[in-house]
């Protein structure tokens, strides 16, 4: 398979396990057509939940129909339960908000350089009774 028809059959779900059920009675069909017994053909053949399984394995990303699974599940879930999802989703932007702005304001005061012409020749004035933080010198 390639690798775009993979990720096509992600979102065609319900025909491709139909055709794979298909394609597996076909199998079936033949070995009854050789002259096998019906019980003994499908016996012979294993699990038809397995091969369907093994066979969707083939023909689908197992990792992409998982998530496309998850992403349906959590959006019914916020559907079902509007005000915890309200919250969950205002405390998520709140928390966004807060984290921006704090780094904004590290970024301007802290890690960005001042926009002076010469900052070298700049000078500190300390205050009176004022001794700093430990390790700096102002002269």
């Amino acid at each position: 398979m390639s690798f775009w028809s993979r990720i096509v059959n992600v979102f065609r779900g319900d025909q491709v396990s139909r055709e794979i059920g298909e394609e597996l009675e076909t199998h079936i069909a033949e070995a009854i057509e050789e002259g096998r017994d019906p019980d003994e053909a499908r016996q012979a053949f294993g699990s038809m939940m397995r091969r369907r399984e093994e066979s969707l394995d083939v023909r689908v990303f197992a990792w992409l129909d998982s998530l496309r699974a998850d992403a349906i599940f959590g959006w019914r879930q916020l559907i079902k339960r509007k005000v915890t999802s309200g919250a969950a989703i205002l405390s998520l932007a709140l928390a966004t908000g807060a984290c921006t702005s704090a780094f904004r304001l590290i970024d301007a005061l802290l890690l960005r350089p001042l926009p002076v012409s010469h900052p070298s020749a700049s000078t500190a004035w300390p205050l009176p009774g004022w001794r700093g933080r430990p390790g700096l010198d102002i002269r």
